[in-house]
């Protein structure tokens, strides 16, 4: 079987160089001009093909063509050959850089995007931790005013039990002076009535001054609950104070963390314009990209055009040759003729 790659253009140049050396182009010749490679199966159909597309270039060959011409035909179809040669190797030169020019511009696009998308998903966990430790801070906040307002509450309960505790201690003194009125009305009765009801007052007395114990005890303990209540407002106003200072820390961390939502927020957004621009420069290349095929098309089309018009001169030349044949056989006839004439009239003269 022929070697993958034999082709028409391979066996026209053979053909052309044999008809240039001036033998008659066969399969086994094409076959040595190719370096011993196709078979016959393969040859034969190809050199059918260019045997009809030059059937002058043959008789020419059976008869034989000046060196000239053939030399003079050798270099034109060898120019038109190089020229074409050259001008498809540039064009593919060029669709080749521009190619991988646009293949790596495809690669750094994708590489941003991986990049752009792996920084979003990034940003996006971020915004979760952020939005999560919001409502955190905001159920701390919450719980913190509950708090607060049950403090608040406890505060108003203890300012109220204190008032009343004061109203208490204000009876008692009111007692003990009322008391003490009880106790000179009694001395006043005892000096009167000493005599005889020394000891009732004694008695009575002593029962007073067990009451005035008990009633300054009892204001000594209600002075006592008293500082305690007073220690325990402090207590709770200092509790308080530190509670508002949280809260006011708390709300702090809350704007800096809606600050730095929002600053999330905008560059996720410059993110998304950035995705964008890129998707947008992407689909560019891609139009790029297709103007570089469609440029290509139209340089294989015009290579084929170049082909055609490359098979049009070998026939154009074809033709030349014919009509050269043409004129050398009406000049052969013409000098036998001629000969013939000169035989006949030898009197007729020459032409110069």
């Amino acid at each position: 079987m022929a070697r993958s790659g034999v082709l028409y253009i391979h066996v026209a140049q053979a053909a052309a160089q044999l008809m240039a050396e001036g033998h008659a182009p066969t399969i086994d010749r094409i076959r040595a001009a190719l370096g011993g490679t196709g078979s016959k199966s393969t040859l034969a159909p190809l050199l059918k093909r260019w045997k009809a597309a030059h059937p002058g270039t043959l008789a020419q060959a059976e008869q034989g063509l000046p060196t000239e011409l053939v030399l003079a035909l050798k270099g034109v179809y060898e120019k038109v050959q190089a020229d074409a040669a050259l001008q498809v190797e540039q064009t593919e030169q060029r669709h080749q850089a521009a190619t991988t020019v646009l293949q790596e511009q495809l690669q750094l696009s994708a590489a941003q995007r991986d990049a752009l998308a792996s920084t979003q998903e990034q940003l996006i966990e971020s915004l979760a931790a952020a939005n999560e430790r919001i409502q955190t801070l905001g159920d701390t906040v919450q719980r913190q005013e509950i708090a607060l307002a049950s403090l608040g509450s406890e505060k108003v309960g203890l300012e109220q039990r204190l008032v009343d505790r004061v109203s208490e201690v204000a009876a008692l003194a009111q007692q003990l002076q009322q008391a003490r009125g009880q106790f000179e009305h009694f001395q006043a009765a005892v000096a009167q009535q000493r005599a005889d009801e020394r000891q009732v007052a004694e008695q009575q007395h002593h029962r007073q001054e067990q009451q005035l114990t008990a009633l300054r005890q009892r204001l000594f303990a209600q002075q006592t609950r008293l500082g305690e209540l007073q220690a325990q407002e402090q207590r709770q106003s200092h509790d308080n104070e530190h509670l508002q200072s949280t809260l006011l820390t708390t709300q702090g961390a809350l704007e800096q963390s809606q600050r730095a939502h929002e600053h999330l927020i905008h560059q996720f957004t410059e993110l998304q314009q950035k995705h964008q621009a890129l998707e947008q420069r992407h689909a560019h290349d891609k139009q790029c990209l297709v103007e570089v095929q469609t440029n290509l098309a139209v340089i294989q089309r015009e290579r084929s055009l170049l082909a055609e018009r490359l098979t049009r001169t070998e026939s154009s030349l074809t033709e030349l040759g014919t009509a050269q044949q043409r004129l050398l056989q009406d000049n052969a006839v013409l000098s036998s003729q001629l000969a013939e004439l000169r035989t006949q009239q030898p009197n007729l003269p020459s032409v110069s």
